[in-house]
């Protein structure tokens, strides 16, 4: 056995396996990345090889968050790199833990070359930079600087880094790197003290649960606090799972727009656990209530300035808030009316064509086991996160920060991946499975245990819906709807199309009933979609 120290991208692979890192994802070039995948190899992650660098973020984000571990992509220098900015500004806004290994360029060979080169570092700085409140950064080969950023990352709000190291930074000797450090803080006592202030004067509080929630140990707080006090909660649709979808205090989604304001207009005080206000559609805070603010950071800019706020983990004032709290006035028949008025708004009536309600509907009778359920951006998403049920954090993973197409597909490879026993199922619209069409490639030489379900009306129904209500012509946000069953089943996928409900019901049931990748092509009828949307958002 050698005594010589590792190289940097030894002592890298070694570092991410120690923190829990399992997977690495990406589009290799031929420098450096071959020997990082040599090296994770050897630590014992798994690199797998995607169709698109955006893609491969996507799932790294996706794997580090269920792992509660730094994901891991990486790509060749220039194109690779820019092919990978959607996935990274997801890791960013979506709050995911994502290094980014890409190659660089020699410092010498820069005095001649101009082919493929850009500002790599200036890109991403430029991205990281403009966004408020996170800690993502650029770093080269360096242990300290790498081992400061993966610390970073971890922290709330996650985000991603970028490594961009010289070649022979990436393979020279190193020391013993840096151990993993920091301890949560803990939230001063005399905010807590006012906020139990606050909390003990409030008769109709409501608790709004934000995706700083969605760690086991912040969902048990607010759900000890929501009962104590016996005060609905919303969630919003990264926190879906929070507070399960059967329990009683459990009151819908909570989106910044109009279906949920006869809710929280009806409260004395609105609780914010956890709440990034990344998730908040554009529209302004509409509400006169005091706010309570229990949120590891202070976001800035906010849609709200509140009456009292408490830094630190949301577990860990939840939790000492619980311990003081009084029942309130709400009663469960009117928390239960507010979910039924949910619920009503989010229905859609049918003439006779396949929903995108009756294909959720559908899967939810199907697909008992409960795989993890991965959405994309779209007019199919209301549907999907307003019914699919959730029991725990992260049931249901979806891009609401960035709010990017293009998602569902990689975050149902990743978990897949990382739970293969309970598989994962994505529901994507026809425009954001063309956007990661050959991510189907990918699932497919893993024999990844998910099933997609492809909301296919032929169009950008969501964008549509917004030219319609301005009043514009055809603007060709439609187009001959693509056979996705017979393009997956080219990958090897099982396949099935449907046209109407009982087609419907009928390959969700033959599709949970089998394994691998399956994929069911859904002709959607839209026409439900814009009274929906009205509901929603108003």
């Amino acid at each position: 056995m050698s005594d010589s120290p590792p190289r940097f991208v030894d002592w890298l692979a070694a570092e991410l396996a120690a923190r829990g890192t399992r997977f690495a994802f990406g589009v290799p070039g031929g420098g450096t990345t071959l020997d990082l995948l040599m090296a994770l190899h050897a630590a014992g992650i798994r690199s797998v090889i995607t169709a698109r660098e955006d893609a491969a973020a996507i799932m790294a984000g996706v794997a580090g968050r269920l792992a509660n571990a730094p994901g891991v992509a990486f790509t060749t220098k220039g194109p690779g790199l820019a092919s990978a900015t959607n996935g990274i500004a997801s890791a960013l806004l979506d709050r995911m833990p994502v290094l980014t290994v890409a190659e660089n360029f020699d410092r010498d060979e820069l005095a001649y070359l101009t082919h493929q080169v850009f500002d790599q570092a200036g890109f991403a700085a430029g991205l990281f930079d403009g966004t408020p409140g996170t800690d993502a950064t650029v770093v080269g080969a360096d242990r300290t600087a790498v081992s400061a950023a993966l610390d970073a990352m971890m922290r709330t709000p996650m985000g991603p880094a970028l490594l961009l190291g010289e070649p022979s930074d990436m393979t020279a000797p190193v020391g013993e790197g840096a151990a993993p450090s920091g301890s949560l803080p803990v939230p001063p006592g005399a905010d807590l003290d006012r906020a139990a202030a606050l909390l003990a004067r409030a008769h109709r509080p409501v608790i709004v649960a934000g995706l700083e929630a969605t760690t086991p140990e912040a969902a048990a707080g607010i759900r000890r606090l929501a009962e104590a006090l016996g005060t609905p909660v919303l969630v919003t649709y990264m926190a879906k799972g929070v507070v399960p979808d059967d329990h009683p205090l459990f009151a819908g989604i909570f989106t910044g727009g109009a279906i949920e304001q006869a809710c929280v207009a009806s409260a004395d005080l609105i609780v914010l656990a956890g709440l990034d206000p990344v998730e908040l559609i554009r529209k302004p805070w509409p509400y006169a209530a005091p706010v309570l603010d229990l949120s590891a950071v202070a976001y800035a800019p906010h849609y709200v300035t509140p009456t009292v706020r408490v830094l630190g983990p949301v577990a860990a004032a939840t939790g000492a808030l619980a311990d003081e709290a009084q029942p309130t006035d709400w009663t469960e028949e009117e928390i239960a009316g507010h979910l039924e008025r949910f619920r009503t708004g989010m229905s859609m009536p049918t003439d006779g064509g396949l929903s995108a309600g009756v294909v959720v509907d559908a899967a939810i009778a199907a697909f008992v086991d409960r795989p993890r359920l991965t959405v994309d951006a779209g007019a199919h998403m209301f549907s999907a996160c307003a019914f699919w049920p959730c029991a725990e954090p992260l049931d249901l993973l979806i891009s609401n920060g960035l709010a990017s197409m293009g998602f569902a597909v990689p975050a149902a490879i990743a978990a897949a991946l990382h739970d293969p026993a309970r598989g994962a199922l994505a529901m994507t619209g026809d425009g954001g499975l063309l956007m990661c069409l050959g991510e189907l490639k990918t699932a497919a030489a893993l024999g990844a245990n998910l099933t997609v379900i492809v909301f296919n009306d032929a169009a950008l129904s969501l964008i549509d819906i917004k030219r319609q209500q301005r009043q514009m012509p055809d603007l060709g946000l439609s187009w001959p709807a693509p056979d996705f069953a017979a393009i997956a089943g080219g990958f090897g996928f099982e396949t099935w199309t449907a046209r109407s409900e009982r087609e419907m019901r009928q390959a969700c049931s033959a599709a949970a009933r089998s394994v691998g990748p399956r994929l069911i092509d859904a002709r959607i009828d839209p026409a439900g979609y814009p009274d929906q949307l009205r509901s929603l958002r108003g």
